[in-house]
């Protein structure tokens, strides 16, 4: 009996312990699932972060403005303490607030003396110190190629609060809207289509060594990595959607990864804010005048480009786009579709985050009208262009 005993006492023992080391590895499992729930969490964090930013303000939305209406940073007696100081005049005449984008709050007056409107950009903050420094390099060289207007800096200077500031003359012209476009005639459409060729063609040859030495970024087409925004759709988006709008948009996310070399390009200095405002357009001539905001500049895909001209102003004119720029536009029509799918599902998200159900839900009609398109070939043919 004392053998047995003793036998029970060392497999109860042995149990204490194998039990002890269970508890162990139950701690060690649950330490790993917060881990992970953490994890996941932050990295949902960072990509709604990164989403957010890119697309607030929709960077790519219509306006009939010439810049963006908000609040200025800086007042009209700021600004005219400003012009006054700088441009050694008496209350300037006709000063206006033209709006702002991220980086600069932007006014136009009269300087009677030179006879001539003028801009004056003021910096936002230090990051507008590299964007205005890159114009200040780069348009000085484009600006005799250019068939179009483009600012010229006359005047760059600081501020009291050690930012700077920079004026030029006015380019006049307003707003290029798709209204004006499809009011053209034939032979007129190609005139201006062979006017934005041109600007692409001098801005996309722009060599891009010396656009580096300059400071100018690589930057990729999305802001936010595509896998990210599979990720996203594939956790939350789906949720809003059925099993066929499911499958649909999962068929395009099988598209992209089986062509990934058909998203390739070459590096090229690109304008990456070719919206309506920025494209100033004469009523009268029926011409553009030029082109202005050029703080978006990098180096990236100049299809870009093509493609955000494309949106603004339909199909018919992104059709003689491609035409007189010289590329196939059939080769990368899937291509730019699958583009407009990740932004209809980054402003999904931005929506869902900001809580704005109204635009949560004109978001999802807009993307479950897209998912009805026909869809393309699994493996496409590669371009050759």
């Amino acid at each position: 009996m004392g053998q047995n005993e003793q036998q029970v006492r060392q497999l109860g023992q042995q149990i204490e312990r194998l039990w002890e080391q269970i508890s162990k590895k139950d701690e060690q499992i649950k330490d790993l699932q917060q881990l992970i729930v953490s994890t996941q969490q932050s990295l949902d964090k960072l990509l709604e972060h990164q989403l957010a930013e890119r697309n607030r303000p929709s960077k790519w939305s219509r306006r009939s403005s010439r810049h963006s209406s908000r609040k200025p940073v800086y007042n009209r007696s700021f600004v005219n303490q400003l012009i006054e100081q700088n441009f050694s005049i008496q209350s300037p005449k006709d000063l206006q607030f033209c709006g702002q984008g991220s980086s600069f709050c932007t006014y136009a007056f009269r300087h009677e003396q030179m006879d001539k409107n003028y801009i004056v950009r003021c910096a936002k903050h230090s990051d507008s110190i590299r964007r205005l420094r890159w114009e200040e390099q780069l348009l000085p060289q484009l600006g005799p190629q250019m068939p179009i207007s483009i600012p010229q800096f006359e005047k760059i200077s600081h501020m009291d609060n050690g930012l700077p500031f920079c004026s030029y003359p006015m380019i006049e012209g307003e707003p290029f809207e798709e209204k004006h476009y499809h009011r053209l005639s034939n032979p007129k459409k190609d005139v201006v289509i062979e006017q934005l060729v041109g600007f692409l063609r001098v801005l996309h040859s722009f060599p891009v060594e010396e656009a580096v030495s300059f400071g100018i970024p690589y930057r990729q087409f999305e802001a936010v990595p595509i896998e990210d925004i599979i990720q996203f759709a594939e956790k939350r988006l789906y949720l809003h959607l059925n099993s066929d709008q499911q499958e649909r948009c999962q068929y395009w996310f099988d598209f992209y990864r089986r062509n990934l070399g058909e998203f390739d390009y070459q590096p090229t200095l690109i304008h990456g804010d070719l919206q309506s405002r920025h494209i100033l357009f004469n009523t009268n001539t029926n011409l553009i005048e030029g082109i202005i905001d050029f703080e978006d500049i990098r180096i990236s895909d100049a299809r870009e480009d093509l493609y955000h001209l494309q949106e603004s102003y339909g199909d018919d004119f992104g059709q003689r786009l491609f035409q007189a720029y010289g590329i196939d536009k059939s080769n990368f029509s899937h291509q730019f579709q699958f583009r407009r799918l990740t932004d209809i599902i980054s402003e999904v998200f931005i929506a869902l985050l900001d809580k704005r159900d109204r635009e949560t839900e004109h978001r999802l009609r807009e993307l479950r009208e897209f998912l009805l398109q026909p869809l393309p070939d699994l493996k496409i043919i590669p371009t050759g262009s």
